[in-house]
């Protein structure tokens, strides 16, 4: 898959964020994972305030359930990262197991709830397993999502490599869409905003346009266009240029940037 697997990690005990750290960074390293501690703090707004200024954010995340003082706990926390992030890994690390429950209660379906009462040893080798496992579950939902591309048109579905995809446009008549593929365009029935939603691995640029990342060469951020290796080119809004030139370096995409 391409790009790292984030991590973070909100833990309020200075002693327990750098036993943490420890742990998930060194794991990282000697499996030589395409992955990154993005981020380790004691405060849970920190991270919030991080993950809303990503606009693809995957990320593996280590909580506790109590920040006392905090305005969030880590339920409510845990709450507004699936919402940000849909494909979260959130893992609970906490001495409250009797709240292991109110995270079914709250729809929050962690990957997994550590108590840290079992001891050291124990915490980290969970902690280790469960950085596997995001891992694996990351790259196979990478396959899965990139692959194909889906659109319908009179009746019939059509399934095509995303790697054929540039863009859609709005059509000059209404809910009608212009898929721009490599060698071809193809005209069909939908809004681009449902689109937005049906294909996250796409990147709303602008009112008009949902560009494929993977396949932009060039990005001209003076005149606020997009070029593709045909020679096409998409209009860039403004307040959407940051946002995309932070998906191409958090991606590691070969976009040429003047």
């Amino acid at each position: 898959m391409t790009g790292l697997l984030q991590t973070f990690i909100v833990e309020d005990d200075p002693e327990q964020l750098a036993t943490l750290k420890q742990i998930v960074t060194n794991h990282i390293m000697i499996n030589d994972f395409d992955m990154a501690l993005t981020l380790a703090t004691g405060t849970a707004q920190n991270l919030v305030d991080h993950i809303s200024t990503q606009p693809d954010v995957e990320g593996l995340y280590f909580l506790d359930i109590e920040y006392p003082g905090q305005a969030l706990n880590g339920l409510e926390l845990a709450s507004k990262i699936r919402e940000l992030d849909v494909n979260a890994k959130i893992v609970f690390v906490s001495t409250h197991a009797e709240m292991a429950f109110l995270t079914f209660e709250r729809r929050i379906e962690p990957l997994d709830f550590i108590v840290k009462d079992l001891g050291q040893a124990a915490v980290k080798a969970k902690v280790e397993k469960d950085i596997r496992i995001a891992y694996e579950r990351y790259n196979k939902q990478g396959v899965a999502s990139k692959a194909m591309f889906s659109y319908s048109k009179g009746g019939q579905l059509f399934n095509l490599p995303l790697a054929e995809v540039l863009f859609i446009e709005t059509g000059t008549s209404r809910n009608k869409l212009l898929l721009h593929l490599v060698d071809r365009i193809v005209q069909y029935n939908g809004k681009i905003s449902d689109e937005t939603v049906a294909h996250p691995e796409l990147f709303r640029v602008h009112k008009s346009f949902l560009v494929n990342p993977q396949m932009l060469v060039r990005v001209n951020k003076q005149q606020q266009l997009g070029y593709f290796a045909n020679g096409e080119t998409i209009d860039i809004a403004i307040r959407k240029m940051h946002d995309l030139l932070a998906l191409i370096k958090q991606s590691q995409l070969p976009v040429k940037l003047n």
